[in-house]
This record gives C-alpha cells, sequence and structure tokens, in this order.
C-alpha cells in the first residue's frame, strides 16, 4: 500500500515543466502590461499637473505655465507663475514621470504612429510649454501677452526586445486635455 502512494518523480517534473512553459508565455505579457501601465499613469499625472496649472490661474487671477524640466530620472513637469523663470521649488505644483518615458517632439523611428495632425484635432498644435490664462485658457505666454493655442506633447517608453509604447497628450484651445495611446 505505501508504494502507491504520493506523486511519482515522472509526474512531478511533468507539473514542473508545464509550469515553466505557462511562466515563459506570461512573462512578455507582464512586461507590456507594467510598461502600459506606467506610460498611461505618467499621462494622467501629468493631466493632473496641467489641471492643476488651470486652476490656479483661475483662482489667483494670473497667468500659469508648466514647465518641463528632462532629468536623469525623468521628466519633471512643475508649476509657475508664467512672470518666474526660476526651476522647480519645493512649493510648486509638480509631478515626475518614470524614468523610461521620454518626451519627443514629434513621432519618429520604427513603429512611431504618424503625428497628430490638426484635421483630427481642429486645431494647429503649439509644442511649448503650456500657460493657462487667468479665465483658464490654454495660450503661449510671452511678454505679459497670452495669445489662446492648443497645444499637443508626444511621449515613449523604452520595452525589453526593442518594443517602444507611444502616447500624446493634447490640450484643446478651449482647455480640454485629452490622452492619446498608439498601440501599433
Amino acid at each position: 500500500r505505501s508504494r502507491f502512494a504520493g506523486f511519482s518523480i515522472l509526474e512531478a517534473m511533468v507539473v514542473a515543466a508545464i509550469g515553466m512553459i505557462i511562466t515563459v508565455a506570461a512573462v512578455p505579457n507582464m512586461v507590456t502590461g507594467i510598461s502600459n501601465m506606467r506610460l498611461r499613469s505618467s499621462m494622467t499625472s501629468l493631466a493632473g499637473v496641467l489641471q492643476n496649472c488651470r486652476v490656479l490661474a483661475v483662482k489667483q487671477n494670473r497667468h500659469m505655465t508648466t514647465h518641463f524640466d528632462a532629468n536623469s530620472y525623468g521628466i519633471l513637469a512643475f508649476v509657475k507663475p508664467s512672470i518666474e523663470t526660476g526651476g522647480v521649488e519645493t512649493g510648486d505644483s509638480q509631478v515626475e514621470l518614470e524614468a523610461p518615458v521620454v518626451r519627443v517632439t514629434t513621432p519618429s523611428g520604427p513603429g512611431a504612429p504618424t503625428p497628430i495632425d490638426n484635421g483630427v484635432l481642429g486645431f494647429t498644435p503649439q509644442t511649448g510649454e503650456p500657460s493657462f490664462s487667468p479665465t483658464g485658457l490654454p495660450c503661449v505666454y510671452y511678454a505679459g501677452a497670452c495669445a489662446n493655442h492648443g497645444f499637443i506633447y508626444y511621449f515613449h517608453d523604452r520595452r525589453p526586445a526593442g518594443q517602444v509604447g507611444w502616447s500624446a497628450l493634447s490640450i484643446s484651445p478651449a482647455g480640454r486635455l485629452k490622452k492619446w495611446y498608439y498601440s501599433g
């Protein structure tokens, strides 16, 4: 009777082999899923800082600008009054996008999406640092004047096996934020 109890070594090896096959098949999908979540959460955080810039402009009744600073840790977006040109300070509204996320002016390279044009957006987008007027409309601030414009920003991340994930964030001239994702 004790001879038939438990599993044989062959049965245990078959179960272990099946588990390894499932793991090998699942890991690339998990890496892609984690990368997609990182890119989407970065866009959500950036959209939050841009909305905060808009709210601060209306609340403080002055022009506010969101600045972008690329550093070795990633991209830092922070909000300051438009007349201030200094770097980020601890009291500024800010968010840091994760390190694999990179900002580019236009998508390029293998697997890159075509740029989103004014036919899709309904306006000709700017790519500089966005400001918001005291009325909450996005604009390009220059020497005390703030001309109303829409904006678009492109981002990508590097993934294992040479893959790249793409996203964009647009601000319409009316102040509507929209996140775009490209999956190929």
